[in-house]
């Protein structure tokens, strides 16, 4: 069996990106940037506290680990095709696990920052990079009723 067996998604149900890696990697940098740019504009604008090394160390693992947990729960139960309640459920069940783990990250390390919402965002953004396809028969019956 090959190494190019194992990566190819189940056929049919779910499409998987062939360059998901580098997706998932762009949306983290672009996510991290994006909250790097907010506190040092808010550091300006508010006068927070400048974001230390250490901080943005703290953002960037936040990030890392919500896009972590988006992506592997994507794996387990991809975005459904269409919008409705599905999605709704999908999005109550991973956010609560990761508001836990992004508390308890905030707590252990001390953060100023707001990691309970930001590991939540990474995780919501990221997993809708694995998508669940239509099923056949839906098409077929969608056809049939035009």
């Amino acid at each position: 069996m090959s190494k190019n067996k194992k990566l190819e998604p189940r056929k049919g149900n779910v499409y998987i990106p062939a360059d998901l890696t580098l997706r998932l990697l762009r949306l983290l940098v672009g996510i991290s940037a994006f909250l790097f740019l907010f506190y040092v504009v808010g550091h300006y604008l508010t006068g927070w506290p400048f974001p230390t090394p250490l901080d943005l160390l703290r953002i960037a693992t936040a990030v890392m680990l919500g896009g972590l947990l988006g992506l592997v729960f994507s794996r387990f139960w991809p975005l459904p095709p269409k919008p409705g309640l599905e999605r709704i459920f999908r999005i109550f069940f991973m956010l609560l696990p990761a508001l836990l783990f992004g508390y308890a990250l905030q707590v252990f390390s001390g953060a100023n920052q707001a990691l309970s919402i930001i590991l939540p965002l990474s995780a919501w953004l990221s997993s809708g990079l694995i998508v669940r396809l239509p099923e056949e028969g839906q098409n077929s019956l969608a056809k049939s009723a035009k």
